[in-house]
């Protein structure tokens, strides 16, 4: 089944997801909070570091989407890619079975994530999380539906209120500022994936990029 947006397609949504320090404030906003008990304000305040190096995604794991194990390797995916209007760059290469992407936009500095890709049925989807190393920050992941055609590659962001809304109900889940973070066990979490990550209503509006090589 061909994706139908719920809205116009915009562009946005990969830099979002890609632009480190999306919400800098997260720590104080955090660590002023009152009422929650202490082991809840360490768990928050762990995962707010890692928030600040995922860009916007706003539905994260603290497990992996996707292992080493069931990653699936798309040889199509790998080149550079463009925005329509050339300011994003994306360099996509093959790093084992997984994919190191790097991304740099107008007037921004170089970003760096890994990925892995799983399927559910047709359905492609991506595991993504920083590149960057830091002692004090756990790794999150986020995901994102793709679509690979010739030399037009279309990603949307799974993070929608519906998708949320289903985690929240079938999974233990922390909020952190205006972010939903997946608790969950890593089989549950790709269990959780496979199945609600391959409904459209968990597709967010789409990006669209053009290969140049």
């Amino acid at each position: 089944m061909e994706y139908v947006p719920r809205t116009p397609c915009r562009e946005r949504d990969l830099k979002q997801f890609l632009r480190p320090g999306c919400n800098p404030g997260l720590r104080a906003t955090l660590f002023l909070s009152g009422g929650i008990n202490m082991k809840r304000l360490v768990l928050s305040l762990t995962i707010a570091g890692s928030l600040v190096l995922t860009g916007c995604c706003s539905l994260v794991s603290l497990n992996p989407f996707v292992t080493d194990e069931q990653a699936v390797f798309d040889p199509a995916l790998p080149g550079t890619w463009t925005s329509a209007d050339s300011k994003e760059i994306y360099w996509i290469r093959q790093d084992g079975n997984g994919y190191t992407i790097r991304y740099v936009g107008d007037s921004s500095p170089v970003f760096e994530l890994k990925a892995r890709m799983m399927t559910a049925g047709e359905v492609k989807i991506l595991d993504f999380s920083s590149a960057s190393e830091d002692a004090f920050q756990m790794p999150v992941h986020g995901a994102a539906r793709v679509w690979l055609e010739d030399n037009t590659l279309r990603l949307a962001l799974l993070h929608t209120n519906w998708l949320k809304e289903q985690a929240g109900r079938q999974l233990p889940t922390v909020s952190a500022s205006d972010r939903l973070v997946i608790t969950a066990p890593g089989e549950a979490v790709r269990g959780f994936l496979a199945k609600a990550g391959a409904d459209l209503e968990a597709a967010d509006e789409l990006g669209v990029l053009h290969r140049v090589q």
